[in-house]
């Protein structure tokens, strides 16, 4: 869809998918983080509710944040062959 709205190549864009879909992915596996402590002080300032306590910022990758980093890994290999002209 990105590449017939800018009618590019899809390998031009392929490095920049991965690399959103890896952050994206370590953003939503991760737990103790801004969001999570914002959220935490939300509910307790509504409800007067002290939620569990979090120790530090924890991430536990899974099988999709390893295959997008693989994905991103093939797509900057990819780029650098398509275009090893320029370089």
């Amino acid at each position: 869809m990105i590449t017939t709205v800018f009618d590019v190549g899809f390998i031009d864009f392929s490095f920049a998918v991965g690399l959103f879909g890896v952050v994206v992915i370590h953003f939503f596996n991760s737990e103790g983080g801004f969001s999570s402590k914002h959220l935490d002080m939300k509910v307790q300032g509504e409800t007067g509710i002290r939620l569990q306590h979090h120790e530090g910022k924890k991430f536990s990758p899974s099988i999709a944040f390893y295959t997008a980093i693989l994905y991103t890994i093939a797509a900057i290999i990819a780029l650098f062959i398509t275009y090893k002209e320029y370089f």
